[in-house]
């Protein structure tokens, strides 16, 4: 529930990236050195010294030393340039009044020295800056930014640096200033140092919520090693009180690792403890055996409600915890699955726990040399209700054959579902058959236009499909079975009382799927997508009319015009009520400087929905703009808006958002400086 992104900086991080600049100066090895030329106005060698003087240029590879006199001493190994010292490796600068190397001892000392490195822009300036060897540094005084110019926006100084690589760092009067005014100031810091992520405190984070009050989140990142690390969160809600937590990470291989996060307050608004867990592992045992483990629990079921950001958590009605095992060859595939699902509304009744499932699945499976393959599902699961628990086992085989032949694609099904459920330790099962005939015909169609340099493609992809399903339920006459997409839904309600639904089918389905591309030279361009799908019920029930035999009509389609406008659309038309009873769209213009989005949510199922959403954006030279509204049509009210305005500049940028919702408002800044990090949070 509280992640936050690695790009918060520690308050040591400025510091960190002395040790990039001072790796700038190389240390020199004779045997891994390419030529040296060596150009100046006079050259001299006296007692193994050698002495350039007037215009020095010195060029080694990529790296080029300018100076107005150099010397080398081969007896000490040192290398001294003076005055106009210029120093270019590839795209990095370094000037200073003075440079000393020693090719021998790794030892370097820039005296009045300015530093350039241009892949993230960074600017330093240091007196006396001094490379003891190749893991000790001295810095006696520095400064850094990104900012170009005279009068950088921001900068880091410090004073009496020592740095000892993946060991410590020290630092006295350590000071953020903004245009040479001092914001923030650390009299002396002594902290760990390791190169690619650093162990430290994450700068403090201040914002406002009409619901928790004034907000500080404080966090302590914790690299343990390279495939582990975690963050600490200690904050503090002016109406709710303290709250902590932790987020651990791993990864010990591409297949194998995961990631812990659980967070508690002790609420004094509301006068309890709440808290949650989340887990998530995967694993991979050997070649062919894997598992997967994932926990989601609250202890108070409104926690995500009141405290998180997310909208998806807050509208989350139910969460699952599973342990799902599997070992899979090329034609068999195995499981081992158990499952607890939290309901979030606080009810428990009518939430199904599978604890646990075993399966066995043969994949298809060619017979011989004929285009026939069989396959299997099958399953043994038990089912725990408040009032009801039950033990269901499921065998499922099926036929299937593809046949093909100028285009044209037939694939026929025979499969049966043969299901045993023991209910609440009855010795005798119900059991229900059900079989199932079905078959699918496909093809396509093109056909190709020429259109000034290039060409159009018209693709039609048809298909129809039949399914014929009969089922019953042995020694239950009266009680129906209802089929959920293939699936026979455990047999009970919420009372426990036996209740198994199933509906005979005898369907026939088309599908049309049309798209338009459009190829000119390198550009390939899809101006419409449309797919219809709909079937036709050829064995309605007795209280249908012929009309109703035709279900609802699907209408998914993707219409873009040029480069800048598109029309995305979901629908369903319902012929029986003469009306559409779902329906998204969305209309976006999509430019360089701007966008602007229009859509809509409609369901007339229940719940029923009727939602408006907006958002727009803006871009005028260095501000960003933006709005987003999500308006409850049918309760005429609006659920949440968004506004943010966003300054960004050569090397800072600041960000501002204000969100409104009927039960709370909050205002936060993101303050980023380019090259370091970000502060705050949107």
């Amino acid at each position: 529930m509280k992640v936050y992104p690695f790009t918060h900086l520690p308050i040591h991080s400025f510091t960190h990236l002395l040790i990039i600049f001072l790796l700038f100066v190389p240390g020199y090895s004779h045997a891994e050195s390419p030529v040296t030329n060596i150009k100046a106005d006079l050259l001299e060698y006296t007692g193994n010294v050698y002495t350039a003087k007037g215009n020095v240029i010195i060029t080694q590879g990529n790296r080029q030393l300018k100076a107005s006199s150099v010397t080398l001493d081969n007896n000490t190994g040192d290398v001294r340039a003076y005055d106009n010292v210029e120093f270019t490796d590839g795209d990095n600068f370094l000037s200073s009044d003075r440079l000393l190397i020693n090719i021998s001892t790794s030892y370097a000392r820039i005296s009045q020295g300015k530093m350039f490195i241009k892949g993230e822009n960074y600017h330093i300036e240091g007196d006396d800056i001094e490379r003891l060897s190749e893991e000790r540094y001295r810095i006696k005084r520095a400064a850094f930014t990104t900012c170009d110019g005279d009068q950088p926006c921001w900068k880091f100084k410090g004073r009496n640096i020592n740095i000892h690589m993946n060991h410590i760092f020290t630092a006295q009067n350590v000071t953020f200033t903004v245009w040479n005014l001092p914001v923030l100031y650390l009299p002396y810091i002594a902290l760990p140092i390791i190169q690619e992520r650093q162990t430290g405190l994450l700068i403090p984070r201040i914002g406002y919520n009409t619901g928790e009050g004034v907000k500080i989140n404080n966090a302590f990142f914790w690299a343990i090693s390279e495939s582990q690390d975690a963050t600490i969160y200690a904050d503090y809600y002016g109406e709710k009180g303290w709250g902590s937590g932790l987020e651990y990470r791993y990864v010990f291989r591409d297949d194998t690792g995961g990631q812990f996060n659980g967070y508690y307050i002790n609420d004094t608004q509301l006068e309890r403890d709440r808290w949650n867990v989340k887990y998530n592992h995967k694993q991979l045992i050997s070649d062919d055996l894997s598992a997967k483990l994932r926990i989601n629990y609250l202890n108070d079921e409104t926690l995500y409600k009141d405290i998180s950001e997310d909208i998806g958590e807050r509208l989350q009605r139910t969460q699952d915890s599973d342990l799902y095992v599997n070992r899979r060859s090329d034609a068999l595939s195995m499981h081992l699955w158990a499952q607890y699902t939290q309901n979030l509304t606080g009810e428990s009744e009518g939430i199904f726990q599978r604890l646990p499932e075993a399966g066995l699945r043969v994949m298809d499976s060619r017979m011989g040399a004929l285009p026939i393959y069989w396959n299997l599902a099958s399953s043994a699961s038990r089912w725990e209700e408040v009032n009801t628990t039950l033990t269901r086992l499921h065998f499922a085989p099926e036929i299937s054959a593809r046949l093909s032949g100028k285009g044209i694609v037939f694939i026929p099904k025979f499969s049966t579902e043969q299901t045993f459920y023991y209910i609440d330790g009855d010795t005798n099962p119900v059991h229900s058959d059900l079989y199932r005939i079905a078959a699918t015909l496909s093809t396509k169609f093109y056909r190709s236009f020429t259109a000034g340099q290039g060409y159009i493609l018209h693709f039609a992809e048809p298909s129809m499909a039949y399914e014929y399903a009969e089922g019953k339920v042995a020694d239950v006459p009266d009680v129906p079975l209802l089929l959920y997409a293939d699936r026979l839904f455990p047999p009970f309600n919420k009372g426990g009382t036996r209740v198994d639904y199933l509906k005979d089918k005898n369907i026939i389905s088309f599908s049309l799927i049309n798209r338009i591309v459009s190829i000119q030279d390198d550009r390939r361009y899809e101006p419409l997508y449309l797919r219809l799908t709909q079937f036709y019920n050829m064995n309605p029930d007795d209280s249908q009319s012929p009309d109703e035999r035709l279900s609802d009509l699907r209408v998914e389609a993707v219409v873009r015009l040029f480069d800048t406008v598109s029309i995305d659309t979901d629908t369903v038309y319902s012929h029986k009520n003469k009306a559409i009873v779902s329906a998204g769209t969305d209309l976006k213009f999509l430019r360089d400087n701007g966008h602007l989005t229009i859509g809509q949510r409609y369901s007339t199922k229940t719940p029923s929905i009727e939602f408006l959403t907006a958002s727009a954006g803006i871009r005028l030279h260095e501000i960003d703009t933006s709005v987003g509204l999500w308006y409850d049509n049918r309760d005429h009210r609006m659920r949440e808006t968004n506004y943010t305005v966003k300054y960004g500049s050569q090397c800072w940028g600041i960000t501002f958002s204000y969100r409104y919702r009927p039960e709370e408002a909050q205002f936060s800044v993101l303050l980023t400086l380019r090259g370091v990090g970000s502060v705050g949070r949107i």
